[in-house]
């Protein structure tokens, strides 16, 4: 396929690619938008216009394409369109998803690309985050960067535009601080794990790291804790390099911790992940309608869900809601997802995207299409092109073929 298809020639940054690639990375920004005149989000107005882009990808790579990957991915996206049981709009959108996952098997996304625009976007937020910070306890204003009247009605009544209730919890373009968290920490996990011939900027992964604990979001504090000890234990750098940087950061972390302990905005932040803040636990807000809607299911049910339409009226994170609507079945085909992409490729990259998605499925609610392409997106362009160039460099005889264990950023051994 031809990938120079230009908007303007000569005018390479408006590329249809570079365009696909801006609306993947951002997907879980612009789905906060209504689109004029049809009811729908920007982001479900984009899942449809890409499809026409992707399908060409898809049918273009049918000769060289691995069939065990589109395969897997294909049992995953049937099932969730046979549970769907006649709703055609819904059908559709898996089946428009499931055509842009076939357009990224065969290379319609480009990992360096995606690892770049999430990085400057998650820089940019912030920014904007500080600024927040700022304008309240200096100018005890509550900025807001987004309007209310742009937002999807679905999620109007969102944390930001709520009347400000116990501590403030900013969030930048985002509308909660956990969406930001959901975003920003792939922006981490690249910066912490560069692209071959790149190295780690330790700005940008403080800059980052900061920013996620900054909104206080007990996930967003997790997550950031979970991935540094991930790039602690399993970074590229020899064992000796990497005991000497462990023995060096615990005294300074400590230390940094005795600090932002006396201060009532870190103490409260902590508070709500380990206790209870103005009467809510950010790990027991997520977890604790489990029961009453799981716990009440029939054997059949519980396996193969009570179908897409099914709506319990109490909020379930992803995995309670997956199963409530899909049974322990689509789990099982998502999780095959994700452990395929895995095997492909043993670089912490997708092994740690993996299992922050996995943490982020069971106490988030990212179950949608748009959570599909964006964190299938990024784990699949890091690691099916990966196999593309190790398939490319065994054609033909005595060419070198590079070794998954030389590039920057693999797991350790």
């Amino acid at each position: 396929m031809n990938n120079t298809i230009t908007i303007h020639p000569n005018k390479r940054h408006l590329t249809l690619e570079n365009l696909y690639h801006f609306c993947i990375a951002l997907l879980p920004f612009i789905y906060i938008f209504k689109f004029p005149v049809v009811n729908m989000s920007v982001g479900t107005v984009v899942l449809l216009a890409t499809v026409p882009y992707a399908f060409l990808y898809l049918i273009s790579g049918l000769r060289e394409i691995r069939n065990s990957a589109l395969l897997v991915f294909s049992f995953f996206y049937i099932y969730l369109m046979l549970r769907c049981e006649g709703n055609l709009t819904r059908m559709v959108f898996f089946f428009a998803t499931f055509i842009n996952i076939g357009g990224m098997i065969n290379g319609s996304v480009k990992s360096k690309k995606l690892r770049r625009i999430i990085e400057t976007f998650a820089i940019i937020n912030v920014g904007l985050l500080l600024i927040q910070l700022v304008f309240f306890y200096v100018l005890h204003t509550r900025l807001q960067y987004v309007p209310r009247g742009l937002v999807y009605p679905e999620y109007q009544e969102s944390y930001v535009f709520r009347p400000l209730e116990g501590m403030y919890r900013p969030s930048a373009l985002f509308l909660e601080p956990s969406h930001f968290t959901q975003f920003c920490i792939y922006a981490l996990i690249s910066a912490l794990f560069p692209g071959k011939d790149e190295k780690m900027k330790p700005w940008k992964v403080i800059a980052i790291a900061s920013g996620c604990i900054l909104t206080t979001s007990g996930m967003g504090i997790a997550l950031t804790a979970g991935v540094l000890g991930w790039w602690l234990l399993f970074s590229k750098d020899r064992k000796e390099q990497k005991v000497i940087r462990i023995f060096a950061l615990i005294p300074i972390m400590l230390f940094a911790l005795m600090i932002l302990m006396q201060t009532t905005f870190f103490q409260t932040a902590m508070q709500r992940v380990f206790s209870k803040v103005d009467g809510y636990n950010a790990v027991s807000g997520r977890m604790h309608n489990w029961d009453d809607a799981i716990g009440t299911m029939d054997t059949f049910s519980l396996w193969f869900g009570y179908g897409d339409s099914a709506q319990f009226p109490l909020y379930l994170a992803g995995l309670a809601d997956t199963i409530y609507k899909y049974g322990v079945f689509c789990v099982i085909l998502e999780a095959g997802c994700f452990l395929y992409l895995c095997l492909i490729k043993r670089k912490n990259y997708v092994l740690c995207g993996t299992v922050v998605f996995i943490i982020m499925f069971i106490v988030a609610h990212n179950t949608n299409y748009v959570a599909h392409l964006f964190y299938f997106g990024l784990l699949i362009a890091e690691a099916v092109s990966y196999e593309k160039v190790t398939k490319k460099a065994t054609v033909g005889i005595m060419q070198p073929v590079e070794h998954p264990n030389t590039e920057n950023g693999e797991l350790a051994t």
